[in-house]
């Protein structure tokens, strides 16, 4: 392991520890570095964020939908938005 891949290591590990508001103050700060539009920002960060929950609760919207207290309409509806589809069933 090079020593840059250990600083990476150590970072990402710091990282973890923090409070997720502190992670999404570091988050926010190199995101307002980028090049990105402020939309295009709050899109990638809800896309990631649903598809994220959706996979924690195996697509299963109503169980999500209760657990995270958003109508499963509204979930249904941001999957439309984002372009994200539901999982088949077998």
């Amino acid at each position: 392991m090079t020593s840059a891949d250990r600083r990476i290591a150590e970072l990402a590990e710091q990282f973890r520890d923090l409070t997720i508001k502190k992670q999404m103050k570091v988050l926010a700060y190199k995101a307002a570095r980028s090049k990105l539009y402020f939309k295009e920002i709050l899109e990638e960060f809800e896309k990631t964020l649903l598809q994220t929950i959706l996979e924690k609760y195996d697509y299963n919207i109503l169980r999500m939908s209760m657990d995270i207290k958003l109508h499963r309409n509204t979930i249904s509806k941001k999957m439309g938005k984002l372009k994200k589809k539901k999982k088949k069933k077998k």
